[in-house]
């Protein structure tokens, strides 16, 4: 029997992975035949014709039978032949053959070990790297794989995947279950999903319409809210594509659309209950009169809660990460041009709608009932938000002020604990990109392939090259991960006879460095070093060669010179000729006149340049100039993606380039080093990644503070809202560390945007409490939460339940938006109304305590009188100067906070 199994590079084939449910030992025939006889059931899914390659058909195989009729014997004759043949495996004697060659034995390689290629099969593919490894040998096989031999397209295995194994996390099959699959399609099933699971971003639409509906009471700006963001998303994107010439529209941008929901609605809110307000205060007063006070007075509290919102967007411009980049400004520019919009067709709407309503009261007799239902409905939420907001909630903060203190710090204490020290916020463990959750089936592949050797990264030693010549910067648009840019040089000497000397005994020195790989120091991958060849070729006593075509080739100057190093322009002559020597210039004419090891050292130059085993390579451009000098090689460490190693091992890496080029010539002092294969990428990542979120953080924080200082001038409600803002983003964090996020894309965005959420609903608070006149905390503290306790509360209900809506969806980040909206405005909220509002209850400030003395009116007298000014009012109170009809304790009374909480 023999299995056509051959897995070439770049190849797909569907797999599985499997483990015992109970824990242990697969290597038994019943758990063996079961794992065969699920995927053989399944396959009929895709391709009744496919092969099933298992452990149990190659163990068979190896007894010439079939997996249906496995025995114990054969079992036990299968591990007889995997525990002698496995350190030819591991030693790298025994290779994979082609499924027509029924013998790969060599090198004294028993032929049990080749036949059927099952062992070779067993250990690289199909049975986890601790089953007969290498270190420790294990005859337990803990997991293992079965694959299909023919390969499918991707909308073939969405289809397949979709009917077979949706929703399921693990499939018990008797005593083993599938615990992995991959099917190459997690892609196109994320494409799929991104289609399907935007019915949950027009679920999060619709309930954020119906709660707006039934707190602002008018389907007309309902509806205009609606045409808002739509309005701000495109105006948007004109700005990002067309004025900025943005080329790249990253997947995470399009998840701005549901953040401006929430926010478009919050700031509705706030013009809104402004303008109710003022036609309550001042019933007599125009439409015209009522708008200005409307604009004047709202346009403030939105302005800067957009702003915090905009700057917690914009800072990501400085993480290195493109597509947080870009994620900053798209949504950045939506929250503006959003803000915009609100100031300007909002008001236009209130209007039309006003005139409208009375036009229609006016010529239909249907008015009459209807005004008297809708009355009586909003009469009914008037009365509930009353109770809540002017009764109980004031009670509950005013007389448990103690209890909430503590209690809020120490959560948000033990949030902060659990951000910076244990379980603390991790960087990404793997260099995968997760799409979907930990129990997805794809998932949880990528979580376990690493445990077969095929799939391992840990057993691949780290190439290291350093080079000369190219300049080490990244020219390219980065905005646009696609433009690479363009490599630019700079100049560099190796043909001082100084470089010459000391390009050459860099040769032994490095090839006996202890950080480059034992079996590369040993000569194991032939490494001819560039400067050694150069100086064979120019000490040669032959100057006659005989080239490809068969003509005798005069190589003088470069051959037969005295002593090495030799004359600046000799070098840089021969150095293209060197570099092709055993290509071009074929075998010396007289052979006699080389010694036995220049000889053989020819030959070896002639390999190496065509097998480019170089320790040492020129790169020259089309005019035969040196433009590049690059030395590569392999070092003793192994990839792994845990971030303190290759932390450890770049610290390394540079300690090896600083020592080699310790004492170089002014020409070589320039060399830079990296790592080939792509192995420093996930380094990189992982390190932008944690730099630029702190960045980020740092930022937000920074400009959230300058504009809740500017808002109230007020250096106590300052330090107050810093606090509780503080307290708060540490509780959210930490409560998704519990929930095992790591330090990915989104969850950097998360947290700097952590900020600008978390601090507008306190900045509603103290603004309100700071501009009332009463002198009792207690008395200031029930008008607060009555005047906009209700308006916070919806701000952070809309928000929430956008959360809530994408809690359906199957992607990974539509789960992780949703799982942060909510827990940022659960606690937003409750830092916000108890602990901030418990702190103004016992030591807010009174009076003009912790107050920065400043007033624009006072300010315009000084300048026209050059007097000092006394002025104890923030805003434009001063019935003179503002000509206002409203005193200062009812301007205090108007003030409804934005909620610009994503």
């Amino acid at each position: 029997m023999l299995l056509s199994f051959a897995i070439k590079k770049g190849e797909y084939r569907p797999k599985f992975i499997f483990k015992s449910v109970s824990g242990g030992n697969l290597f038994t025939v019943k758990k063996l035949k079961e794992m065969h006889m699920y995927v053989e059931k399944k396959k009929q899914g895709l391709n009744s014709y496919a092969q099933v390659w298992s452990v149990c058909s190659f163990v068979a195989a190896l007894s010439n039978t079939t997996c249906q009729n496995l025995n114990q014997a054969d079992l036990t004759y299968a591990s007889g032949v995997l525990q002698t043949c496995s350190k030819y495996f591991h030693d790298d004697d025994l290779k994979e053959c082609p499924p027509s060659v029924g013998d790969c034995s060599g090198n004294g390689i028993p032929q049990v070990c080749c036949s059927h290629g099952a062992v070779y099969k067993i250990l690289n593919y199909l049975a986890d790297k601790g089953f007969y490894g290498k270190n420790n040998p294990s005859t337990q096989m803990k997991y293992s794989m079965v694959m299909l031999s023919s390969s499918y397209s991707q909308t073939e295995a969405v289809r397949f995947f979709k009917s077979e194994f949706e929703g399921l996390s693990t499939i018990q099959v008797g005593e083993v279950e599938l615990i992995g699959l991959d099917f190459d399609a997690a892609f196109k099933l994320f494409n799929s999903y991104m289609l399907s699971d935007s019915i949950y971003f027009l679920v999060a639409i619709i309930f954020i319409l119906v709660i707006m509906f039934l707190y602002l009471r008018s389907i007309a700006v309902t509806f205009a809210t609606l045409f808002n963001i739509l309005f701000s998303v495109v105006i948007a994107y004109f700005f990002y594509n067309i004025v900025f010439q943005v080329p790249f529209f990253p997947f995470m941008n399009a998840m701005s659309f549901l953040l401006l929901v929430a926010v478009g609605a919050d700031d509705v809110f706030v013009f809104y209950d402004l303008w109710l307000d003022g036609k309550k205060t001042n019933p007599e007063s125009s439409l015209e009169e009522n708008l200005v006070y409307t604009i004047r007075h709202a346009g403030l509290s939105i302005l800067v809660t957009s702003l915090t919102t905009a700057s917690a967007f914009f800072a990501n411009l400085s993480n290195k990460i493109t597509s947080i980049k870009l994620f900053g400004i798209f949504s950045g520019i939506c929250i503006l041009v959003n803000f915009i919009i609100v100031m300007t067709w909002t008001p236009a709407i209130i209007i039309a709608s006003e005139k409208g309503w009375k036009r229609f009261c006016h010529n239909s007799n249907q008015c009459c009932v209807l005004s008297k239902y809708w009355d009586k409905f909003q009469n009914t939420l008037t009365k509930m938000s009353e109770f809540v907001y002017g009764k109980m909630l004031p009670i509950v903060v005013n007389k448990l002020w103690f209890v909430w203190i503590l209690v809020f710090l120490a959560v948000g204490i033990a949030g902060t604990v659990f951000v910076f020290y244990k379980p603390g916020l991790k960087r990404p463990s793997s260099k995968d990109l997760q799409l979907f959750p930990d129990s997805h089936l794809f998932t949880k592949y990528d979580k376990f392939k690493g445990n077969f050797k095929f799939k391992s990264t840990t057993d691949n030693e780290i190439g290291f090259s350093l080079y000369w010549g190219p300049v080490n910067e990244d020219n390219g648009n980065h905005l646009n991960p696609d433009d690479l840019g363009t490599v630019s040089f700079e100049s560099f000497d190796m043909s001082s006879q100084a470089a010459q000397s000391f390009m050459l005994n860099q040769c032994d020195q490095m090839m006996n460095d202890s950080f480059l790989n034992e079996q590369y120091r040993n000569g194991a991958y032939n490494p001819v070093c560039f400067p050694k060849a150069m100086k064979l070729l120019l000490t040669l006593k032959n100057c006659h060669f005989t080239a490809s075509n068969g003509a005798i080739v005069d190589i003088s100057p470069c051959c037969n010179q005295p002593s090495f190093p030799v004359a600046p322009d000799v070098y840089k002559k021969c150095t293209i000729l060197s570099a092709v020597a055993g290509e071009v210039l074929g075998t010396p004419v007289n052979t006699t006149l080389l010694s036995a090891d220049q000889l053989t050292q020819l030959k070896k130059i002639s390999q190496a340049v065509r097998s480019q085993s170089y320790f040492g390579v020129p790169w020259f451009d089309t005019t035969g100039h040196l433009k590049a000098y690059q030395i590569s090689g392999l070092t003793s460490s192994p990839f792994i993606e845990l971030y303190d190693t290759m932390d450890t091992f770049y610290a390394n890496l540079h300690s090896f380039r600083n020592r080699h080029l310790a004492g170089s010539p002014s020409g070589l002092s320039n060399g830079w080093v990296g790592v080939t294969y792509n192995y420093g990428n996930f380094y990189d990542l992982q390190k932008s990644m944690y730099i630029g979120t702190y960045q980020s953080f740092g930022i937000t924080l920074g400009v959230a503070l300058v504009v809740k200082f500017i808002t109230t001038l007020n250096v106590m409600l300052t330090f107050y809202a810093l606090l509780t803002m503080t307290l708060s983003v540490f509780t959210t964090i930490g409560c998704l560390v519990l929930l095992g996020w790591e330090l990915n894309i989104l969850e950097s965005v998360a947290i700097s945007l952590a900020v600008g959420l978390s601090i507008d609903f306190s900045i509603h608070y103290s603004v309100a409490y700071r501009l009332l006149t009463e002198n009792c905390r207690s008395k200031r503290v029930e008008k607060t939460v009555s005047l906009i306790g209700s308006a916070v509360t919806m701000a952070a209900l809309t928000t929430f339940v956008a959360g809530a809506s994408l809690m359906g969806a199957h992607i990974l980040a539509y789960l992780q938006l949703g799982t942060f909206l909510m827990l940022v405005m659960v606690f937003s909220w409750l830092f916000a109304t108890l602990f901030f509002m418990s702190l103004c209850r016992i030591i807010g400030p009174l009076g003009n305590v912790g107050q920065i003395p400043f007033s624009i009116s006072g300010w315009k007298k000084c300048i026209k009188s050059n007097r000092k000014s006394k002025s104890n009012s923030f805003y434009l109170t001063d019935q003179d100067e503002n000509n206002s009809d409203l005193n200062t304790a009812e301007y205090h009374n108007k003030i409804v906070p934005d909620h610009d909480e994503i």
